[in-house]
């Protein structure tokens, strides 16, 4: 008898951890770990065309994996072409795309053409809406109204290829409940729901220290700012300190007074050392799907206080942490007695890495799907 073939995969994404630490991306990292721990062959399609240098010193990079980049472009639809005809280039059965834009449509078509299978996962709660980019183009601002007429119309493009792509996509996998019902909303489709996967982490208590910290990207969907309002509305800051990790937390030093310190954008073992180090931490998002912060407080211990966010309401429910529901005031009030300690958090603590560990298992999470991929 012959030789039974190797199962390959490859992960199509806009970035990956080699130059990038998003959220969407660490969790690729990990699945593509795991898959390889399995003996299966793994092949990354991303925009790092441009960024060799950051690649090459990267501790991510794996050289079991067959890398293939394109160029980002300032028009954004331009990049269907550019994955559509790189992904010629790639050998593999399964097609995993994950953070869409043009190159979700890109991939759509390649599986559809050669009879590949495709995998859509979403990465976060606006990826089950229609219309995700020309919507988002409501909070740019443009001083030229060319600009704007320009990136109006490449948005609308781009959702035209992403929202083709969604629909003819083999699997759809959902991170939440909320987004199975939004998804089925939208495009009519049934969706596989998969929460985000790490490998089990524990947090050696006796490190922690007195920090709250706050980690995401500088961008209006972070709201950055309302957690310099929240710490300078604090009256029990007193032996505590406030971090801020991510890209662009450095540009908001000028702005930042006593306790607060900007990181700028880390690694992602660096911020992960910071989890360690917690014991609040603090998400001031208006909206974003499950939280790989919130998994990682979980998993490290560390109390999750959201302004807004309360993916599949862990937070009130099931009593995984704390939200607020958009109120500023009462957050802030409560995150001063959480300072004094007159507010205990062992059980909840307790509770939250039990889920954890029982929820977002990256080995049990794989199991499941290579069983709808086998499917």
């Amino acid at each position: 008898m012959g030789k039974a073939p190797v199962p390959s995969i490859c992960f199509v994404i806009p970035q990956y951890v080699t130059f990038s630490t998003g959220g969407a991306e660490i969790q690729v990292f990990y699945l593509i770990n795991e898959f390889l721990s399995r003996g299966w062959e793994v092949e990354l399609l991303c925009g790092g065309k441009g960024k060799e240098h950051s690649i090459i010193c990267s501790p991510y990079l794996d050289h079991r994996v067959k890398y293939h980049y394109y160029k980002f472009r300032s028009i954004r639809f331009l990049e269907f072409f550019s994955v559509f005809f790189l992904l010629f280039k790639t050998k593999s059965n399964i097609y995993y795309q994950r953070t869409d834009f043009s190159l979700t449509g890109a991939c759509a078509l390649y599986c559809m053409l050669l009879g590949k299978k495709m995998i859509y996962a979403l990465a976060q709660d606006k990826d089950a809406e229609k219309d995700k980019y020309t919507n988002a183009l409501k909070s740019f601002r443009y001083k030229s109204k060319l600009k704007k007429l320009i990136r109006k119309t490449d948005f609308i493009i781009v959702d035209k290829m992403v929202e083709w792509g969604k629909k003819n996509a083999d699997l759809i996998l959902a991170q939440n409940r909320h987004q199975q019902i939004q998804f089925k909303k939208s495009f009519k489709r049934l969706t596989e729901l998969i929460p985000s996967s790490f490998p089990s982490m524990q947090s050696d208590l006796s490190q922690k220290e007195n920090i709250v910290l706050w980690v995401g990207n500088v961008s209006p969907v972070k709201q950055p700012e309302l957690f310099l309002k929240i710490v300078n509305g604090l009256r029990n800051v007193d032996d505590w300190r406030f971090i801020m990790i991510g890209k662009g937390t450095e540009r908001l030093s000028y702005l930042v007074s006593g306790n607060i310190e900007t990181k700028g954008e880390l690694g992602y073992q660096e911020t992960l050392g910071w989890f360690d180090k917690a014991r609040i931490f603090v998400n001031t998002s208006s909206a974003e799907g499950m939280p790989n912060t919130f998994i990682q407080s979980w998993f490290k211990q560390v109390a999750v206080v959201s302004l807004s966010v309360d993916p599949d309401n862990l937070l009130k429910e099931n009593q995984l942490g704390y939200c607020f529901d958009n109120d500023i005031k009462e957050m802030t009030d409560f995150i001063d007695q959480l300072l004094t300690d007159n507010i205990k958090v062992d059980d909840i603590l307790d509770k939250a890495y039990r889920y954890a560990t029982k929820t977002f298992d990256v080995k049990k999470n794989l199991d499941r799907l290579i069983e709808l991929i086998s499917n």
